[in-house]
């Protein structure tokens, strides 16, 4: 166990980068090299919370090449113990051999694959000339998928709509102080943000 690498969320958010990932993602899906089953899904009781959770496991392999395995568990009353109700791992393996070569924190994981599979179809599906973008939405998610979009098409303008206005304020903000696609942003109607 001492020589496995453990790979932080901190680490994969500063190391990935989209147009990277999307091209590995849009080679990997148009192979049938690497084997995906369906995902597994399993409740299970916890009577000291009075709720049952979740376990997913999501394995992939590349026989003879590499495996691995999403580890996921569903707990709603986390709340309770001021945790995140979804707790992730990802688990990397020498599919020859079964060693594992790496343990992986998943959640920048996730968002970022969720964000570049996104942006991948968009590649496909929206105007090469599109320069505009609705992100619905103030989640975990949005500014990886304003990024991870921004990568495939020449975006320029970016609407930002949340319940809360502030969100909406807080993402804008954030996304014009790291990237140059994001400079100062004016408020629109109630709900959005507009990001020049």
């Amino acid at each position: 166990m001492d020589n496995i690498l453990q790979i932080t969320d901190t680490f994969i958010e500063e190391n990935t980068l989209f147009p990277e990932l999307i091209s590995e993602l849009k080679q990997s899906f148009s192979n049938n090299e690497v084997l995906v089953p369906l995902r597994h899904h399993h409740d299970f009781p916890n009577p000291k919370v009075n709720s049952d959770s979740t376990l997913l496991l999501m394995p992939a392999w590349k026989p003879s090449d590499i495996a691995g395995v999403k580890i996921v568990t569903v707990s709603p009353e986390n709340s309770r113990y001021h945790l995140p109700a979804i707790q992730g791992t990802y688990i990397y393996f020498d599919a020859l051999k079964g060693t594992i070569k790496a343990i992986m924190e998943a959640k920048a994981l996730t968002v970022k694959r969720t964000a570049a599979a996104s942006a991948l179809a968009s590649s496909f599906l929206s105007r090469k000339d599109s320069n505009s973008l609705l992100m619905i939405g103030t989640g975990a998610l949005s500014i990886n998928l304003i990024k991870a979009h921004a990568a495939v098409r020449p975006i320029e303008t970016v609407y930002i709509w949340g319940r809360q206005f502030k969100k909406a304020q807080a993402i804008a903000s954030q996304l014009k102080m790291k990237h140059s696609l994001c400079i100062p942003f004016q408020p629109l109607k109630r709900k959005f943000q507009r990001l020049i």
